[in-house]
């Protein structure tokens, strides 16, 4: 499971652990399952080692374990369900025990961009499917989207919605986040939560294809004078109302963290827009820094690839109409200009951590150092599971 020292960091860098639990628990090797305390434990001892891990960024599978309905065709095993039922350990109590008596960091992470998607027919499965490995038989939901459709955002006509996508311009959306962080944090040892904005929502057909749910009529109303239902408006207008409104669920949640003393980070991709699979409304990531509303931020996150096994996700729903897409490097430099020129100064003069995911992206002793050493720059983040299961790269597939 060890990788060569030289493709370690050099001692002066750090390195966040990104461990998506429900794959290990599902498709893991051995310790690499994460299966006990015990295998936890020995694992987080060789990502401090081998991968120069300060942090853990420890995704959870309580919303779709407790908050959340499962779909499944006739012949699914639901083997996450029945692994998920089978741990008798609460793991809330323990990443964060086991990480501090380390000297680690434990960071809860939480997608906020991805509240499942009910099951699509027999016949859509077989030509549209989040993976043909994965995610096509099989899907989830949670209840609070299920009983408040309502909430998924909408395109113009009211008739498609992005399952999985919520509106934060609902002050209740904002809220229902706010009180799952909170339950999620309360009794608990957590010094943060990373907030990912990656999701495995069917991709927009084009990237301004959703956004148009009541409050956003409102704002532009209020705003513009116009209704964008019914007639012409300024798309940019439009856009930053929305991007503006998860900046005021920033402004919510850090006044409910901060006097517990805990951390907010951002996972974001390259760039000023959320970009795909989601649509155009801008990351006001300098906003969030300048602020003070978030402590770290992640960048060169990639919602199209399973950052576990690169599979890529919905390949036939890629959508277009983006104003930058890091897929294929639409209106972005490469990430080492954007570090120089535009993150690092920002995180130098705000103070913010700055971290570049490279959980996509092959080891690269040099690249790594090169990326490492850029002023403003914190560190690097990798993927727990692909270092733990060699096995499971080498076949190219996750086992059953």
């Amino acid at each position: 499971m060890s990788i060569p020292p030289a493709f370690r960091l050099p001692p002066s860098a750090s390195s966040i652990a990104s461990v998506s639990w429900p794959d290990a628990l599902v498709f893991g090797e051995g310790d690499g399952r994460l299966l006990t305390p015990e295998a936890l434990a020995r694992r987080m001892d060789a990502w401090q080692e081998e991968l120069g891990a300060t942090t853990l960024h420890w995704r959870e599978v309580r919303t779709r374990h407790t908050q959340a309905r499962t779909y499944a065709s006739p012949d699914n095993p639901r083997t996450h369900q029945r692994i998920i039922d089978s741990i008798d350990w609460d793991d809330f109590a323990v990443v964060p025990r086991l990480a501090r008596e380390r000297g680690m960091r434990a960071e809860l992470y939480v997608s906020v961009l991805d509240e499942g998607r009910p099951l699509l027919s027999q016949r859509e499965r077989r030509r549209s499917f989040h993976n043909a490995m994965h995610g096509q038989h099989v899907t989830w939901q949670t209840t609070f989207s299920r009983a408040n459709p309502e909430y998924t955002v909408v395109d113009r006509a009211g008739e498609t919605r992005q399952w999985g996508v919520l509106c934060y311009g609902y002050p209740q959306v904002r809220q229902h986040y706010r009180r799952r962080i909170r339950h999620y944090t309360e009794g608990y040892d957590w010094d943060g939560v990373f907030l990912c904005l990656r999701t495995q929502a069917r991709p927009a057909a084009f990237a301004d294809q959703f956004g148009f749910n009541e409050p956003v009529q409102a704002a532009m109303g209020q705003r513009c004078g116009v209704d964008i239902l019914r007639e012409d408006f300024d798309l940019g207008a439009w856009r930053e109302v929305q991007g503006e409104f998860f900046t005021t669920f920033l402004r919510e949640l850090r006044a409910d963290l901060k006097p517990r003393g805990i951390a907010i980070s951002v996972g974001v991709q390259r760039g000023d827009v959320i970009g795909p699979p989601i649509g155009n409304w801008p990351i006001q990531w300098r906003t969030w820094a300048e602020e003070g509303l978030i402590d770290s931020l992640v960048v060169d996150q990639n919602s199209s690839q399973c950052p576990s096994m690169w599979h890529g996700l919905w390949p036939m729903h890629r959508g277009y109409g983006y104003l930058q897409n890091p897929l294929n490097d639409l209106n972005l430099p490469p990430i080492e200009t954007m570090l120089r020129d535009d993150y690092g100064p920002v995180a130098e003069r705000t103070g913010i951590k700055l971290f570049v995911a490279r959980q996509w992206r092959d080891r690269c002793p040099e690249t790594e150092a090169s990326l490492a050493g850029t002023p403003g720059v914190s560190g690097l983040v990798f993927s727990a599971f692909r270092h733990d299961n060699p096995g499971s790269l080498a076949r190219g597939d996750f086992r059953a």
